[in-house]
């Protein structure tokens, strides 16, 4: 059974109705509206609507996207920069939000977790647990390897290479 097209007000209303739970990307908001089954053109002037009046726009959902990863998941810059741009969100807006990151802050709490997740443990293979772990998360292995380092030096003397 084929699904059938929506009107511009049902469009309008879906999109309304969307955005009232939570902030969607461009991308993200035309890709739903078509799996309802709205009609390119609608979407076109729902979004062109929705962006008139600031109810879509891809540049602070990039920054605000980026700050509750950063914070909330506790995501590294490349997954930042990943989930971002899964979004649709566009390079130079991915950029602006990761430039507003804090990155001190980052690699302190990059520290905090890396302690937490070894809690003590310098073994090779919690060790490579972990790098894994974090690397997935966003982290550049480099600054992983480095969190170690100093948490094993000041810890036990020891210097993890």
């Amino acid at each position: 059974m084929k699904k059938q097209l929506l009107t511009y007000e049902d469009v309008k209303e879906k999109a309304f109705r969307l955005l009232e739970y939570r902030a969607h990307s461009e991308k993200e908001l035309s890709d739903k509206l078509r799996r309802h089954g709205a009609a390119e053109e609608h979407i076109y002037d729902t979004l062109e609507l929705c962006r008139r009046y600031g109810f879509v726009n891809d540049r602070s959902y990039a920054e605000r996207k980026a700050r509750d990863l950063a914070n909330l998941k506790r995501f590294g810059i490349r997954r930042i920069r990943m989930e971002l741009k899964q979004r649709g969100i566009a390079d130079e807006y991915i950029e602006e939000a990761l430039e507003g990151l804090d990155k001190e802050d980052m690699e302190n709490r990059l520290s905090g977790l890396v302690e937490k997740k070894l809690s003590g443990d310098f073994s090779r293979k919690n060790i490579d647990k972990c790098i894994r772990y974090f690397a997935y998360r966003g982290y550049d292995i480099y600054d992983i390897k480095n969190c170690i380092s100093e948490i094993a030096q000041s810890e036990s003397g020891e210097y993890y290479d």
